[in-house]
C-alpha cells in the first residue's frame, strides 16, 4: 500500500537529472575533501511490491543501503520474503535497529517512541527487547546501530544506547538534544520522500538546495520512505543513485564503513 506520496512526485521529473548534477557539482566544491554520501530507508520489516522496486533499484546501481528494520513487525516469514528479494549480497545491505514497536508513547508535543514520556528502565528495557529480536532473526547481518522513529528521541535514550553498546545513532540533521560522547550521530539532511511542501516546484528546490548542502558538509545523509514511493519517485530515486553512482568525486557508504565506538 502507498501512502500519501509528496507534492514533489506528482509530475514526473524524468528531465531532472541535470539540475541534481549541478547541485551535487556545486556540493563537492564546497566539500573539504571527497562527500561521504549514505541512503537510508525506513521502516522495513513487511515485503511489498514498493521494496522489491526499492531492492531492486539499488541492485541496479550496485550501491551500499542502510535498513532501519523494525523488531516488533519482522517475523521469520517476513524475514525468508525480504531475503529472498535482497540476494545474497549482503555486504550492500546494513540491517540496524528502528524502535522496537514504531509507536508513539507520547501524549503532548511530536511523536516519539523514546522519548520523555517514558522512563529510562523502560527505555533500556525496549531497546534490549528489540535488539535481541533482531539478533536472534537476523543473526550476525544486525548491527548495534539505532534510528529512533519520527528521528527523535530523549537523552535518556542516548544514554541507554552507550550503556547498551551500541555504536551509534542516526537521527535528522540538527537533532536535539545533541548526542553524547562515544555515540556517533550519522544523520540524515536530505529527505525523499517526506516532504511537505504544497506544491511541487517547492518541493523540487528544496530537495535540491538539501542535496547540495548535505554533499557540502561532506557527509550525505539520504532518507528513505519506500511505503511513499509513487512511480516519480522510483525514477528520480534511480536518477539520483546513478549520479551519486557515476561521480567519482563522490563516496557512497553505509554505517560500517563509518567511525563508530569499539
Amino acid at each position: 500500500m502507498i501512502k500519501s506520496a509528496s507534492s514533489l512526485y506528482a509530475i514526473n521529473h524524468a528531465d531532472i537529472g541535470k539540475q541534481i548534477a549541478n547541485h551535487i557539482e556545486r556540493g563537492c566544491q564546497l566539500a573539504p575533501k571527497h562527500p561521504l554520501v549514505f541512503f537510508r530507508a525506513d521502516d522495513i520489516a513487511v515485503p511489498s511490491r514498493q521494496f522489491h522496486q526499492l531492492v531492486e533499484c539499488f541492485q541496479k546501481n550496485k550501491l551500499p543501503l542502510c535498513l532501519a528494520t523494525v523488531p516488533a513487525w519482522l517475523t521469520e516469514r517476513r524475514l525468508r520474503e525480504l531475503r529472498r528479494l535482497t540476494g545474497a549480497n549482503n555486504n550492500q545491505w546494513y540491517w540496524h535497529q528502528h524502535g522496537r514497536v514504531h509507536r508513539n508513547f507520547e501524549t503532548d508535543g511530536k511523536k516519539q517512541e523514546f522519548g520523555p514520556a517514558r522512563t529510562r528502565s523502560e527505555i533500556q528495557t525496549s531497546l534490549t527487547q528489540g535488539r535481541k529480536r533482531l539478533e536472534h532473526l537476523l543473526d550476525k547481518d544486525f548491527h548495534p546501530v539505532f534510528t529512533p522513529p519520527w528521528n527523535r528521541c530523549g537523552i535518556d535514550t542516548l544514554q541507554s544506547l552507550v550503556d547498551l553498546n551500541y555504536r551509534a545513532i542516526s537521527r535528522s540533521k540538527g537533532a536535539q538534544p545533541e548526542t553524547i560522547d562515544f555515540l556517533p550521530d550519522y544523520q540524515v539532511n536530505v529527505d525523499l520522500h517526506t516532504r511537505r511542501e504544497a506544491t511541487p516546484q517547492l518541493a523540487l528546490d528544496n530537495l535540491l538546495k538539501e542535496i547540495e548542502q548535505g554533499v557540502g558538509s561532506g557527509l550525505c545523509g539520504i532518507m528513505i520512505h519506500h511505503q511513499r514511493m509513487n512511480s516519480a519517485a522510483l525514477l528520480l530515486l534511480d536518477i539520483l543513485l546513478g549520479l551519486i553512482k557515476s561521480n567519482r568525486k563522490l563516496v557512497p557508504v553505509h554505517f560500517g564503513d563509518l567511525p563508530m565506538q569499539k
